[in-house]
């Protein structure tokens, strides 16, 4: 039987703890690829975080904070640009990165939206599945898992919500 220490120490993963560091260091699935084919964000909470999946006009995935930094409101509802995902509060846009990249109604030569950003973490798609990686960069690569990458498997996604209270 562990301790209530033990236990509190094996079972929090938020960001700062000794159990959520280690798990950052991992890619975690996050969804399947079907999923984004018709439509553009996602909500996904990780690891105690809550994120936002987004796709571009591009096509290309992102992940970042689902909160933007201004006013708090949910980037799950952003307009998808073509490098990035616009706010529908306020209009600021992030990148991929989470990197503020535009403010309108700002002035031309401000130099605020240099100040901002919100968190932002690499996505891959693998095998019909994305992975998000919540660790220090440069990522790790991506384990290339036989199930995943040989065109003789039988690949099935299926999805099951567990609560963990």
């Amino acid at each position: 039987m562990i301790t209530a220490q033990e236990n509190e120490l094996l079972t929090r993963v938020g960001p700062g703890t000794p159990m959520g560091e280690l798990q950052r260091r991992y890619w975690h699935p996050i969804g399947a690829a079907e999923e984004m084919s018709d439509r553009w964000t996602k909500r996904v909470r990780l690891l105690g975080e809550y994120l936002v999946l987004f796709k571009d006009r591009s096509g290309k995935l992102g992940l970042i904070a689902e909160f933007c930094p201004h006013r708090r409101a949910s980037l799950a509802y952003g307009i998808p640009q073509a490098d990035g995902i616009r706010c529908a509060y306020h209009g600021w846009k992030f990148g991929h990165g989470g990197e503020c990249l535009e403010q309108p109604n700002e002035p031309a030569e401000s130099t605020f939206k240099d100040k901002i950003g919100t968190a932002g973490y690499p996505v891959e798609t693998l095998g019909g599945m994305i992975f998000a990686y919540l660790g220090p960069l440069p990522a790790p690569l991506l384990p290339r898992w036989p199930g995943f990458v040989n065109d003789d498997a039988i690949q099935h996604i299926g999805w099951s919500r567990v609560r963990c209270k």
